[in-house]
């Protein structure tokens, strides 16, 4: 009588059901305990009671399933002792903060024909973090990824520089996404995500500590794009494996190809001015991890990025074209453009419309750009039309009777998520914001005083008010692509304007 195939372990977890049962089947399924907090990047091995029949092993009998029942891009292994079954990851590694299933089907079978005792499932769910990296212990890993160009630009040459953490020989493998749009920095929200491979298979042989050098002279076009880096151990089959290549470790990072370059490309009415920073750009990072508790968006949730992400959006470089180059814009009063401009830009805007005077006083009484204090009022007050735009009456402040009256509050100050209409209503009642033209005023002097203009923290670009290179923790948002997002409304602004005279203050750092 033939024994029933077991599953001794799945990773670390020791057996959880032996099936000597004969020929009867006496359950259909097993479940595993739940395992939680898990790796986007993990691979589950399964290890078994004999050898497997690599013929039973198809995407039926060994797979991953997500909540919906789903399959997967896991890709499957049998390792070299025929018992045991690695599962690694999909290439983008696994959805942040989901359930999955890792399935072994009953019909697997060993080499002499017996099966499982029953489909055996185990549940886990995912960190709620970007994880686009491996650092697979005993194994090469990425130690360093740069390009020699600190701008790329579209169509031009490009170095790759690339090390690894050990001095024996590796080969290197990179391949290139292109993002289709800057919404998402996770690529799991696009659809059809295809890589592009710029080496030819793996690369020579080269001691790891070394630079290896891989030249693109034709560049990339202008875009967004994540870079893959593959290294394995020199001519040796990497010891895991996803649709593209085998590999041991892998690393993600991320560039922006530009059409052109503000720096050569200067308009008349530009002034471009630099800030050298006391910090290295990889400083930075890690003080904004540290201290910044930076969050990236998913379209429904926010979770932490990875620390690739976040230097793609801390690396000015990445920023220095026509469109990006409005995060580096100063913030302060700026010459140029008149009240008819902004009349001209709040046709329409609700509340807001003919209001260019007030916005223009208040500007200059508080040293703030205007297209800036326009633009930030449009953003917050949804184009003039929100509730705290319209004026809410307010006859309590935090809990006691006060005279009835209409208050204004145009910058979404103090209007906390659980009640926005009553805590900011009320807190324009403290500053005495009965008019459109105090809240104008009011909401100048919050924004000025405490970042613009700022002799302690210095924020006077839409950059430094995201990413504080003394103070860490001060900053507008947490968003790493705050500063980004806010581009686009004052990019048209203050093309409208046409006298408009734009300083932008480009950092460097060490």
């Amino acid at each position: 009588m033939k024994s029933k195939l077991n599953i001794v372990k799945i990773v670390i977890i020791t057996i959880v059901f032996i099936g000597l049962l004969g020929s009867e089947k006496a359950i259909s399924e097993n479940s595993i305990g739940d395992k939680s907090d898990i790796s986007l990047t993990k691979p589950w091995t399964v290890t078994l009671s004999a050898e497997v029949d690599k013929n039973s092993i198809n995407s039926n009998t060994v797979k991953v399933i997500d909540e919906s029942g789903k399959s997967v891009a896991a890709t499957i292994t049998l390792a070299t002792d025929n018992k045991t079954i690695v599962i690694d990851p999909p290439i983008d590694g696994y959805i942040p903060s989901s359930s999955y299933y890792v399935v072994i089907d009953e019909t697997l079978k060993s080499i002499d024909g017996t099966s499982l005792d029953g489909t055996v499932k185990m549940k886990f769910i995912t960190k709620n973090s970007v994880e686009d990296f491996t650092n697979y212990s005993e194994l090469p890993s990425i130690n360093s990824f740069k390009t020699e160009q600190d701008t790329l630009i579209n169509n031009s040459k490009i170095d790759f520089k690339i090390t690894s953490n050990t001095n024996d020989n590796v080969q290197y493998r990179v391949f290139v996404y292109k993002y289709t749009n800057d919404f998402y920095d996770v690529t799991y929200k696009y659809s059809n995500v295809n890589y592009t491979e710029i080496t030819s298979g793996y690369s020579s042989a080269i001691k790891g500590s070394s630079i290896y050098t891989l030249t693109k002279n034709s560049g990339l076009s202008s875009g967004r794009y994540k870079v893959m880096v593959y290294v394995r151990k020199a001519n040796n089959q990497g010891q895991h494996n996803n649709t593209y290549t085998d590999y041991d470790n892998f690393y993600s990072g991320y560039i922006k190809v530009l059409d052109s370059s503000i720096i050569s490309n200067k308009k008349a009415n530009e002034t471009i001015k630099t800030d050298n920073y006391s910090k290295t750009l990889d400083e930075m990072v890690t003080n904004q991890i540290t201290n910044g508790a930076p969050v990236t968006s998913t379209g429904s949730s926010w979770i932490k990025p990875s620390a690739a992400i976040l230097k793609f959006y801390i690396n000015p470089n990445n920023f220095m074209d026509d469109y990006g180059k409005y995060i580096f814009m100063d913030l302060r009063y700026m010459d140029g453009v008149t009240v008819d401009d902004l009349n001209k830009l709040l046709v329409g805007k609700g509340i807001l419309e003919g209001k260019g005077q007030a916005f223009l006083d208040a500007a200059l009484a508080k040293n703030i750009n205007p297209i800036y204090l326009v633009s930030h009022c449009l953003l917050e007050t949804g184009n003039g039309t929100s509730s705290l735009a319209k004026g809410i009456e307010v006859s309590e402040v935090n809990g006691l009777q006060v005279e009835k009256k209409i208050t204004y509050n145009l910058f979404g100050i103090k209007a906390t998520d659980s009640n926005p209409n009553k805590y900011g209503s009320e807190y324009a009642y403290t500053q005495g914001w009965f008019s459109i033209e105090d809240a104008i005023l009011g909401g100048a002097e919050y924004i000025g005083s405490g970042y613009i203009n700022s002799s302690k923290y210095n924020q006077n670009t839409l950059y430094e008010m995201r990413y504080n290179v003394n103070v860490s923790w001060h900053q507008y948002s947490s968003d790493v692509a705050w500063a980004y997002k806010q581009i686009k409304n004052i990019k048209s602004l203050i093309e409208a304007c046409k006298n408009a005279q734009p300083i932008f203050e480009i950092p460097i750092y060490k």
